[in-house]
């Protein structure tokens, strides 16, 4: 009996050891992890280059805490099993087909790393300091993975904060091999506003897994559009990942496909057109055509200019000197022009022949299937082995060791039908699930806006609403005595300007506020300033030529306020604008200028006052779903000369265009700069002057009169014209 019982351990024992032998040849294998992968530089869209596959999502928001590790290389968030988090991918041409069922990604972690180190003078396509990284693992047979890369920047209005969930009231750990709870505050994580309202260049790379450290082909889905947080919680995550070296980008492939998400369940869900960049080359090509005639009519301009200069030397009229000096000017412009449309050419032309010799999935590796198979077959392999050496063992003792035996493929089996009936759940609760609309969802952009809907308030026929009127001065202007004005407006500090291209619209800010804005009895100091073509709102169905926005944008984005100013092309120049010159930033590029007198802008800047303007609450652009704004549009209309509209023009694609453009980025993704309160702005002026000021002064400075100011408004005509100064 004794003797028996000593046979059975020993057996026992030899099939324990050849499970663990197994086990050390397939490391990781039993339950396989994808990483981060490469640091790619972003990839160029081409709009010719649709993906022919549906994207739907189906991810709701979580609240239970989460496991967060600290490697050498990222900060990684492991997703709980119970979490909804996954996407299909289904192929247009096999819809239908018996073959047609999609490919399932399910999320396995989100890893936030270091963005690459590009060298110096070149740049992102997508300005950011952080990444997201959401791995994805294919869990229908093909092995494969799918990282979702999403840039995060520091936003002054972080309002869809993908970190703050996660990292508020969580101690993040501190030492690598660390593991500690995050998503421990009251707020939900939503992963659902990754994929909803953008789309994703796609192209396939590789991903090092946790079995045995092999390789396996990932789908790279680079999101076009940053996402926005706070700068003390980015830091929060750069110092954990401060000692992890510096890295140069992995350029993309040259055919990267726009992949256009959908939410699981909708009914509108359908492959977006392919957009035919023929007549956009067709218009380049006559750009460069028209540019060149242009640039010959300046050369010989230039050239006659310098035989008046050469032909009498010693006797040089102004009028010369200043007409060389022009055609100077029109010659480097004719030149810049030229160059920007045959750049303009070059692109369109290489993505058409691209899009014409690109194949969806031609490049997918092959040996990925490989890959799916190994954690089944190592899990098949070392549940088979067990197996057999305990049945092996069983026929030659008790029958204790032949119900361990049963017991193993028992537990084997039902482990199984477990996983087969936790799938079949799965599915049921992914299909009954939907995703809940975003906050503000009735409030509308400036360009789904026609002003002769919203309230208008006329104060120079109404005196109840004298209060109502909006004041403005300059960041160092002193709004006392009547008499000391001029001398304060003169002495004016005017801050140096950093102009932003963002593809769509201009943005305009500095380290100090633009100007000062008193609108509802609050004085609001300008945030940053945006300048579109064509005008964003509408009057009765028509736009303005340009239109500039002022925007005081707070800590707390729904109470933010805003300033439209509509601008008419005409002659004559406007001087804010020529201040800022001819050499305005492409699209993603950024400069910095002298800032000039902002009253210069409009006529009621001038004046200092408005009091007929167009009022409603929207959001500042479409995708601004959390963004509440005070609109406050000018029916006094600004001027900008047809020159500068045209630089303009040549610079900025229309507002809300359908084409993508991956540095057009969203204002509540943009590098945040210092905050402007209130207090900082009465530091740069006197309206605040000390009690020990006032007394040295011999009286206390009154404010303007808001009378006065109002006497001064011009006299309103019909709605929509002119007013007369």
């Amino acid at each position: 009996m004794w003797r028996a019982a000593q046979v059975e351990r020993s057996l026992l024992l030899q099939a324990v050891l050849a499970w663990i032998v197994r086990g050390s040849k397939d490391v990781g294998c039993d339950h396989i992890m994808g990483t981060s992968g490469q640091l790619y530089r972003w990839a160029l869209q081409n709009p010719q280059l649709v993906a022919p596959v549906l994207l739907d999502y189906d991810v709701l928001e979580y609240k239970s805490p989460l496991m967060a590790s600290l490697t050498d290389t990222a900060l990684i968030v492991s997703a709980a099993a119970d979490m909804t988090a996954n996407f299909n991918l289904t192929s247009s041409s096999s819809a239908g087909s018996a073959s047609s069922a999609p490919q399932k990604y399910v999320l396995q972690t989100i890893q936030f790393r270091k963005p690459p180190l590009v060298a110096e003078g070149t740049k992102q396509e997508l300005s950011h300091e952080l990444e997201a990284v959401l791995v994805h693992r294919e869990v229908t047979g093909s092995g494969y993975f799918a990282n979702i890369i999403v840039p995060i920047e520091v936003s002054a209005e972080p309002s869809l904060d993908l970190l703050a969930p996660l990292l508020d009231s969580a101690e993040l750990p501190k030492q690598v091999g660390e593991v500690s709870p995050v998503l421990v505050s009251s707020l939900p994580v939503k992963l659902a506003h990754i994929f909803a309202n953008v789309s994703f260049q796609h192209f396939w790379g590789e991903v090092t897994t946790s079995c045995n450290s092999a390789s396996a082909g990932a789908r790279i889905l680079m999101r076009n559009v940053t996402m926005a947080t706070s700068k003390s919680r980015l830091q929060r995550v750069l110092n954990l990942l401060k000692y992890v070296p510096d890295q140069p980008p992995t350029p993309p492939p040259v055919q990267t496909w726009l992949v256009q998400p959908c939410r699981r369940g909708s009914t509108t869900c359908s492959i977006p057109a392919a957009t035919d960049l023929s007549p956009q080359l067709a218009e380049a090509q006559a750009a460069v055509t028209n540019g060149t005639t242009k640039l010959d009519a300046a050369k010989q301009a230039m050239d006659a200019s310098l035989s008046a200069l050469t032909g009498n030397e010693t006797q040089i009229s102004n009028d010369v000197y200043t007409t060389a000096i022009r055609n100077r000017d029109n010659l480097r412009n004719a030149q810049a022009a030229v160059d920007g449309a045959t750049r303009t050419v070059d692109m369109l032309q290489a993505q058409i022949s691209s899009a014409a010799s690109a194949v969806w999935d031609s490049d997918a590796p092959a040996q990925t299937a490989q890959t799916a198979q190994t954690a089944q077959t190592a899990q098949t392999a070392q549940t088979g082995q067990a197996a057999q050496a305990v049945s092996s063992s069983s026929s030659n003792s008790s029958p204790a060791a032949a119900a361990a035996t049963t017991n193993l493929t028992n537990a084997t089996n039902s482990t199984t039908s477990a996983a087969s009936a936790a799938s079949a759940a799965s599915a049921v609760l992914l299909a009954s699930h939907t995703e809940v609309d975003g906050c503000n969802a009735d409030l509308a952009s400036p360009a789904d806006v026609d002003l002769s809907t919203t309230e208008h308030v006329d104060v120079g026929q109404s005196g109840d609403k004298a209060s109502q009127a909006l004041l403005f001065w300059r960041l160092a202007a002193t709004p006392g005595l009547p008499s000391e004005a001029a001398a304060a407006e003169s002495a004016a500090i005017v801050p140096k300007l950093r102009i932003e291209n963002l593809g769509d619209r201009l943005r305009i800010r500095s380290k100090k506020p633009l100007m000062v804005v008193l609108a509802e009895g609050l004085e609001l100091p300008v945030s940053f300033a945006d300048i579109s073509v064509p005008g964003q709102h509408s009057l009765a169905g028509k736009r303005a030529a340009a239109e500039v926005q002022l925007v005081h944008m707070p800590d707390d984005p729904s109470k933010a306020v805003a300033v439209s100013l509509q601008m008419d092309a005409g002659d004559a120049e406007n001087s804010w604008f020529q201040h800022m010159g001819d050499s305005l930033p492409r699209a993603g590029d950024a400069t910095e200028v002298q800032g000039t007198d902002p009253m210069t802008m409009h006529p009621a800047f001038s004046r200092g006052v408005a009091g007929h303007f167009f009022r409603y609450n929207g959001r500042l652009l479409k995708d601004s779903r959390c963004a509440r704004i005070r609109w406050h549009v000018l029916e006094e209309r600004g001027h900008i000369s047809n020159r500068q509209l045209a630089t303009l023009r040549e610079i900025l694609r229309p507002p809300g265009s359908s084409e993508m453009d991956p540095s057009a980025l969203s204002p509540m993704l943009l590098r945040s700069q210092r905050k402007v309160s209130l207090a900082s702005v009465r530091s740069y002026t006197q309206t605040a002057a000390s009690p020990d000021s006032k007394q040295n002064a011999g009286y206390d400075r009154p404010s303007p009169s808001l009378k006065s100011l109002l006497l001064s408004l011009p006299r309103r005509k019909s709605r929509g014209q002119t007013l007369s100064t």
